[in-house]
């Protein structure tokens, strides 16, 4: 139960990373801990056991969400960026 509430939190960190600004991670977070504290409860985790899950979790997203963060700027090639400022249309992310 752990480890799946530990990848799950990593995969949501990161797909938030490569989509969203830093704004949404507090929103995933917010979703992380509830679901992480439901979970646990079911699992009749003790209290202290189910904070350090939590913290945890908590913790590998935002690690897997700055790793995300960070990949974006790799998919944008050099010509598409200098393009975008030439003509003025929006790029495929409608920016």
């Amino acid at each position: 139960m752990v480890f799946t509430l530990l990848a799950t939190s990593a995969l949501l960190g990161f797909a938030t990373g490569l989509v969203f600004r830093v704004w949404a991670i507090a929103l995933v977070s917010l979703l992380i801990a509830i679901g992480s504290a439901i979970l646990l409860r079911a699992e009749d985790f003790g209290f202290a056991a189910r904070v350090r899950v939590i913290i945890g979790c908590l913790v590998v997203s935002q690690i897997a969400y700055f790793a995300g963060a960070f990949m974006v700027p790799r998919f944008y090639r050099a010509e598409d960026l200098a393009q975008d400022e030439v003509d003025g249309d929006p790029d495929r992310r409608r920016e």
